[in-house]
């Protein structure tokens, strides 16, 4: 019995060029039939940073407002990217069909999160960018390589363009 890839996670950066990233996890799952979950994780703000909000936004609603408008501006820079995703690459989208692409913006540390969510998912593979544009250091960013450590499903790591 082989295991075949079900549920692929796409974790994607909104700052930069997320299409390389996109394009790779709709490839693949197109080829293996698998659902695509597209996960952005929002780093948590510092202690330092949540102690100064707290000491100058004494309202403690309004704190709560602005923290949860910070998601909701994140989940709709991630729509904006999908849909210009897809209008970018209409044949992308045409093969792909009227499949449906779940969509999730979560908080914490971002290595952490994407593993977490891949297993809570039951994903069989994560699709993410190698975040460094150079091959000085080393090939994969900070949250690449705590995701390969973490994982215990494959990671695919996507390069830069290379323009």
């Amino acid at each position: 019995m082989t295991h075949g890839i079900r549920r692929i996670l796409c974790c994607v950066g909104l700052r930069g060029d997320c299409d390389p990233v996109l394009a790779q996890a709709v490839g693949l799952a197109q080829a293996t039939g698998a659902e695509l979950h597209v996960l952005h994780a929002v780093k948590s703000l510092s202690d330092d940073v949540l102690n100064t909000l707290k000491i100058n936004i004494q309202d403690r609603q309004m704190l709560e407002t602005l923290m949860t408008q910070r998601l909701d501006q994140a989940r709709q820079e991630l729509d904006q990217h999908l849909e210009a995703f897809w209008a970018r690459h209409p044949e992308r989208r045409a093969a792909f069909g009227e499949r449906e692409v779940t969509r999730s913006v979560l908080e914490g540390y971002p290595a952490s999160v994407i593993t977490h969510y891949a297993t809570r998912t039951g994903s069989d593979m994560i699709v993410m960018a190698a975040n460094k544009r150079s091959f000085t250091a080393t090939y994969a960013g900070k949250v690449t390589k705590g995701v390969i450590k973490r994982a215990r499903v494959p990671v695919v790591v996507v390069p830069p363009r290379q323009d």
